[in-house]
């Protein structure tokens, strides 16, 4: 398994389909705060909706190729020895006493119903008096964006750290899920955790995989920005470059800011000569904002910055590599007003399942006749699994997004690819 770029064709993908995690989301005042959401789903539609994504992509490129995080839990659970360590952990990072960590480790539940008690917090007990779901610790609703657990590139997979504590069980659980899944055997493990701890900086080391993007197997991007440290960075870039599990790495800073959480927000790669970007960003057109580049290499056993893009954009550097990206698809076309409105709705966030074929939300209006003008042929789902995938080519299918957009990710944030065709 491997992935060298962002468009090759698919092979696996990591989903999570959302569920019940979502119905035991509390409306509170400090809901942004606590959860990262600013609004509630409608859980049946969202799931629905997810689903008709995860078929499309089933029909792109086989049934056997989306994967459900769910279920990857819930079959390392099988093994004892692996269940009681991730009980422990749970226990220990939740704060939760014996009583709640001896239940998780009885006989009570089946592996698939403790991955779910794992992932909602919660769990229905047979107990027929008893009315719903019994609370054990906070839900992960963000888990419905599995690109943030981490990015595989190349033949490694890079863990993240999440900045914000609603996120850390995501990534612990990701870690018992690479380590141990026979499905991930062999894969090698970038955890720059380590690092970070013998320098004293745990608590200032921050990364997600929406801030990762793959240019080539040479070239990795990521963004430094509200959930990705500087810091973290520098220890990514150094052991990247230092193991050879790249050549370059390109630092892109991006405004500390809520509507523009991840690199891929605002930026990414459907096909060699097609993206999609933020105009406010990375326009050359003067009022845009600052967000300079920055190259690393490996120069004479050291890691060297080599490059320093024009301050306000990211075309300068990817340029200088040979990528003129001669498709640029600005997110909201060329109005200002759009362009925000469409941003917030993840008209800049897409997903190539093969190359220039591309899932974006129905509702990004602008995004999407932008896409028209250059020849794109846009579907619906519907449509898209009538047709013959083999002779596809500058394709668009555009998802419902009504429910699923409310979590604040498009279809970049709903996957985590694996695998892809080289």
């Amino acid at each position: 398994m491997s992935i060298l770029s962002e468009y090759h064709p698919l092979r696996k993908v990591v989903v999570h389909q959302p569920g019940h995690e979502w119905n035991l989301v509390t409306v509170e005042h400090n809901m942004q705060e606590k959860y990262l959401i600013e609004d509630v789903l409608f859980t049946e539609d969202a799931a629905a909706d997810h689903a008709e994504f995860t078929a499309c992509i089933k029909h792109a490129v086989g049934d056997d190729s989306v994967i459900e995080f769910a279920d990857l839990l819930s079959d390392i659970l099988d093994d004892r020895e692996i269940r009681s360590d991730i009980v422990g952990a749970i226990s220990a990072l939740e704060g939760v006493g014996i009583k709640t960590h001896d239940l998780m480790l009885s006989d009570e539940f089946s592996q698939k119903e403790l991955a779910e008690l794992m992932i909602a917090g919660a769990y229905k007990p047979d107990d027929k008096d008893h009315q719903g779901y019994r609370v054990l610790f906070p839900p992960i609703p963000n888990l419905l964006f599995t690109r943030d657990i981490g990015i595989f590139y190349n033949d490694a997979v890079i863990l993240s750290h999440p900045a914000k504590t609603v996120r850390r069980r995501e990534g612990l659980l990701a870690r018992y899920i690479f380590r141990n899944h026979p499905l991930f055997k062999g894969i090698e493990i970038v955890d720059i955790f380590d690092d970070a701890t013998s320098h004293g900086l745990k608590e200032s080391v921050h990364l997600e995989g929406g801030d990762m993007i793959a240019l080539d197997h040479e070239t990795l991007l990521v963004g430094c920005s509200e959930r990705t440290s500087a810091i973290a960075i520098e220890l990514l870039t150094k052991r990247l470059l230092t193991e050879k599990i790249t050549k370059r790495v390109i630092r892109v800073n991006l405004p500390s800011d809520r509507a523009t959480m991840h690199l891929d927000t605002v930026f990414t790669i459907i096909g060699e000569d097609d993206c999609v970007f933020y105009p406010r960003f990375f326009s050359e057109e003067e009022g845009s904002e600052r967000c300079p580049c920055f190259t690393y290499e490996m120069v004479n056993g050291r890691v060297k910055l080599v490059h320093e893009s024009a301050p306000n954009s990211i075309f300068a550097s990817l340029e200088r590599l040979g990528y003129g990206f001669s498709n640029r698809i600005p997110c909201g076309g060329n109005i200002p007003h759009y362009q925000t409105r469409e941003q917030w709705t993840d008209g800049a966030n897409l997903f190539a399942v093969l190359p220039r074929v591309a899932f974006i939300y129905e509702r990004n209006i602008q995004t999407i006749k932008a896409f028209k003008d250059i020849g794109y042929t846009i579907m619906s789902p519907k449509e898209f699994v009538q047709t013959d995938v083999e002779f596809l080519d500058k394709t668009l299918i555009t998802m419902s997004g009504a429910e699923l957009s409310r979590g604040r990710g498009g279809a970049r944030c709903m996957t985590m690819p694996f695998d892809r065709k080289q």
